[in-house]
């Protein structure tokens, strides 16, 4: 990437990766995670939601959540949860628990969970650890999985030993206010917003150090507005376009990105994408 040593950095900074290194902590993302690090540090709450918008920086919030839990105290189980069936989910979280080279003796939903409860057990309160079910993509699970989803928590009658995470865009939420019996039940929910716009110079500030730049106004400001306008601060929009924009800067050799660059690199977006 000529880019890279063109603006002396390490690494690309705009990735559309959610690596937790590069997250900035907006308001929105900020109070998000600290919602989410009470949520699983109480460990009573049973569980938790959050929505946003295609963009808006779930993944990477989990990433970070994931990133700062001790692993002494914590077992983390993340999950890509798209139209996966129940009985799929828990077969999917015992391989993990069981570790790799272990086998289903049986893929029976009876056996799944009674299989689930010994290992929540043996594997997780036995130790007096706490297990974090993380599903991202909630939003296209069914209303019967999300009801027997809300069942494991019941498992450890002693103390709560599970705290399971839905991730999802917003009409993850109705489908959860459909359904009381987990709605009242969930002991946290947040809506992540994107970036307010007095944050858009700070996040691409932060994204070039993280990146290992020597410069980090590389972004003239009167390049904001554009990108602004056109991403309404949704991180992946942001990045999508910052990371054409710093190419072409490159390719004509410009000190600094400019609003007519942005301007450009939108149209041409614009042009091909709709």
């Amino acid at each position: 990437m000529e880019y890279l040593s063109f603006w002396k950095m390490r690494q690309p900074p705009f990735e559309s990766n959610s690596d937790a290194q590069f997250f900035y902590e907006s308001e929105a993302h900020g109070e998000a995670l600290a919602r989410l690090l009470y949520l699983v540090s109480d460990r009573g709450m049973g569980m938790g939601a959050m929505t946003g918008e295609i963009g808006s920086g779930k993944t990477m919030v989990l990433n970070v959540l994931t990133s700062r839990l001790r692993k002494d105290l914590y077992t983390t189980i993340k999950l890509h949860t798209a139209h996966l069936p129940f009985e799929h989910i828990v077969a999917e979280i015992n391989q993990q628990l069981r570790g790799k080279g272990d086998v289903a003796v049986n893929d029976d939903k009876y056996y799944l969970l009674k299989e689930f409860e010994q290992l929540l057990h043996n594997k997780v309160a036995s130790i007096g650890k706490h297990l974090i079910l993380i599903l991202d993509e909630a939003q296209f699970l069914s209303e019967e999985c999300l009801d027997e989803l809300k069942c494991l928590t019941n498992y450890n009658q002693q103390e709560s030993v599970l705290t399971i995470i839905l991730s999802g865009q917003p009409e993850l939420k109705a489908k959860l206010s459909a359904l009381p019996q987990i709605y009242q039940r969930l002991g946290m929910f947040c809506y992540l917003k994107n970036l307010r716009y007095e944050e858009m110079a700070p996040y691409l500030e932060h994204r070039l150090k993280t990146a290992g730049a020597e410069k980090t106004d590389i972004f003239n400001p009167d390049s904001i507005d554009p990108l602004f306008s056109f991403s309404g601060g949704c991180p992946r929009q942001i990045n999508r376009v910052c990371k054409l924009a710093v190419d072409r800067a490159c390719l004509m050799k410009k000190e600094q990105v400019t609003a007519d660059m942005i301007r450009m690199i939108v149209r041409d977006i614009e042009k091909h994408f709709g």
